[in-house]
């Protein structure tokens, strides 16, 4: 086998994988952001003057405690 037929599964395997990031980044994100939910969080964000895309995990809400059903039911692993 010739190192040219070698290299062509990769370079479709790559071809793809930027294919899915710019379909990612440039389709799908953008999407997201027309979702209500999203854009009323986005909207909220910028009232307080937080910058969303530079958010840092201290200026998120915080997060609702697991209710205890959820406890019970959680198995750890020893």
């Amino acid at each position: 086998m010739s190192s040219l037929q070698a290299t062509r599964p990769e370079m479709k395997r790559l071809v793809l994988g930027i294919a899915a990031v710019i379909a990612i980044w440039g389709g799908l994100l953008p999407a997201l952001l027309r979702c209500p939910a999203i854009a009323r969080h986005v909207a909220r964000m910028e009232e307080r003057g937080v910058n969303p895309t530079a958010m840092y995990y201290t200026e998120l809400d915080r997060l609702p405690l697991r209710p205890e059903w959820v406890d019970r039911r959680l198995t750890l692993w020893p």
